[in-house]
């Protein structure tokens, strides 16, 4: 399923037919061809999306969309590994938090931030991959 979350709560995006159509019907300067139909270039490129939780508005093209959604499917694989990592081949109690924080990149880190224990560095299978 295509589930978008909401920047501001992270609750679920959803497609607002009745705002997109209100918002089309402000500016109508639309094309048809010969026969009447309607220019594709000439329709708004957006459509508004609103949190189910929160009530946000927010205008999004196909290809905002797409980036969105490329972005939070690469996150989710992104902590998947992660887990798999810590429950396949790290031992936690081998882990010194005062050994200090290194930053890696390869993930959102042990802080969230990118930067990991510098005993995790040294173990990660994320990295060697």
């Amino acid at each position: 399923m295509f589930v978008l979350p909401c920047e501001k709560c992270g609750g679920r995006l959803i497609l607002d037919e009745i705002s997109t159509m209100a918002e089309y019907a402000k500016d109508m300067d639309y094309l048809v061809d010969e026969i009447g139909n309607l220019v594709e270039k000439s329709i708004q490129k957006y459509l508004i999306y609103r949190c189910a939780d929160c009530a946000d508005e927010q205008k999004l093209t196909y290809k905002d969309w797409e980036t969105r959604m490329r972005l939070k499917i690469a996150k989710d694989a992104m902590g998947l590994r992660k887990q798999i990592m810590f429950s396949r081949d790290i031992n936690p109690h081998t882990l010194d938090p005062d050994n200090g924080l290194e930053y890696c990149g390869q993930c959102d880190g042990y802080d969230g931030e990118g930067n990991c224990l510098t005993d995790l560095v040294k173990k990660c299978t994320i990295r060697k991959k």
